[in-house]
């Protein structure tokens, strides 16, 4: 059942404010109907979002929309909302309280907001692990990765390593980048942890062109993950595989 739960999400890194916690949802709308979605994120949600932010009950909220040709055919917005206490989550989530609705009003944004979101949309809780950057302000496209660690032993490894060696993160293309371990989601989401990488390129036209690149993996890095019998692991095999990936824009930030 599509509510207003489907609405809120934040973004696992924000470069405006650090905080511990995010939560993503991840919207999908139905054919021809992206602009009523997109309408409703960046008045409705983004109005009640500024009163909660006022209330000191939201940290911040982002809002990305995917790029043509990046997307997983599914998700059209991920809305990421920024807690430093997650129990400020539940406080005042009311678009209808907060902007003062009728019960025409109401009616009204819930029959379009049902008509035009699709099915698929999704949420997921996450606890931020890591974070690194190079910039002050939040950078303007951001790729979501998707994983799913092998066990449990090598996912406590991947997030010590990804607290230990954030700084190798932003080396080269990237701008900033951050690390998140999932604490909820739905029973069939298929992973358990996202990063997301962050660059400061206009448009993807820009981030195509920009051909820096990154100094490899450091020798201090290669020494926490070299196996007993000195090799590297298959990161693909032996710590995590890959399940999706989104590239997108940033189309809102508030803070």
């Amino acid at each position: 059942m599509k509510n207003i739960h489907l609405l809120l999400v934040t973004l696992l890194i924000s470069m405006s404010s650090y905080s511990q916690y995010r939560v993503f949802h991840f919207i999908g709308s139905e054919k021809g109907k992206k602009n009523i979605v997109k309408q409703a994120l960046l008045k409705d949600l983004k109005e009640s979002s500024e009163v909660r932010i006022k209330n000191g009950d939201l940290k911040g909220l982002d809002i990305w929309q995917t790029i043509a040709g990046g997307g997983d055919g599914h998700t059209d917005f991920v809305v990421v909302e920024l807690y430093d206490d997650l129990t400020n989550y539940h406080k005042n989530r009311s678009l209808g309280k907060n902007l003062k609705w009728n019960p025409d009003e109401s009616k009204k944004f819930w029959e379009n907001w049902s008509s035009a979101s699709s099915n698929n949309s999704y949420r997921l809780i996450l606890k931020v692990e890591a974070f690194a950057s190079k910039t002050k302000d939040l950078p303007k496209i951001a790729k979501f990765n998707m994983y799913q660690t092998v066990n449990n032993q090598m996912r406590n490894k991947w997030i010590e390593g990804h607290k230990k060696f954030s700084n190798e993160f932003i080396k080269g293309k990237r701008d900033a980048w951050g690390s998140g371990s999932v604490m909820m989601k739905p029973f069939n989401i298929k992973y358990n942890h996202i990063t997301v990488d962050f660059f400061d390129n206009e448009n993807l036209a820009s981030y195509l062109l920009d051909n820096e690149s990154g100094s490899g993996i450091s020798d201090e890095m290669r020494k926490y993950w070299k196996k007993d019998d000195g090799t590297m692991p298959n990161w693909n095999k032996e710590v995590r595989r890959q399940v999706n990936r989104l590239m997108t824009i940033n189309i809102l930030q508030l803070k």
